[in-house]
């Protein structure tokens, strides 16, 4: 027999004497378990309470009826509240109001809107503009105060401006994550 053969032989006698009880072959191990875990997301919502009118030429408060109807000087607002939410971490984005134009049939009828933002987490949100805003931290919760306001000038004389009508289009308050 060449002393290849005989090599072979020997190996697999050997691993054989080994696996069969011989001697012994063993890994060490371990094991941990991964501890149960979770996440959770936050959130960002708007929501909205009704509107109110007000005749600020006088002491009370959201007097202002559908059946009224301006004068010149008159000074008209309509206000509406708005409750926004911003939780999460790294959580930046925008709030905007996107005024549609006044459709109106006045010549000298003047038309502002603006939002104030209040509440606790009002102090997170940065104002843009008059009806723009943004966040860069998670904000909780804040009001949003949205707040339309119309003006007969009081230098209307004659017939100007006599039996028109103006509103306002539905306009969209939209927050978004950026």
């Amino acid at each position: 027999m060449n002393k290849m053969m005989k090599g072979s032989i020997a190996g697999a006698t050997g691993v054989a004497l080994l696996m069969g009880g011989f001697g012994t072959y063993a890994l060490w191990t371990d094991s941990e378990n991964l501890a149960e875990n979770h996440v959770q997301s936050g959130v960002l919502t708007i929501d909205t309470a009704a509107g109110a009118y007000d005749d600020t030429r006088t002491g009370a408060t959201n007097d202002w009826t559908a059946s009224d109807l301006m004068v010149p000087g008159d000074v008209i607002s309509y206000t509406q509240t708005f409750t926004v939410a911003g939780t999460g971490k790294n959580l930046e984005g925008t709030i905007d109001l996107d005024v549609e134009a006044l459709d109106s049939t006045f010549s000298t009828l003047e038309y502002d809107v603006d939002v104030v933002a209040s509440g606790a987490g009002a102090t997170d949100i940065t104002k843009n503009s008059a009806t723009s805003f943004s966040f860069v931290d998670p904000f909780g919760t804040a009001t949003l105060t949205a707040t339309v306001t119309y003006t007969l000038p009081g230098t209307t004389t004659g017939t100007v401006d006599q039996a028109e009508s103006a509103s306002t289009p539905a306009s969209a308050f939209t927050i978004s994550q950026s």
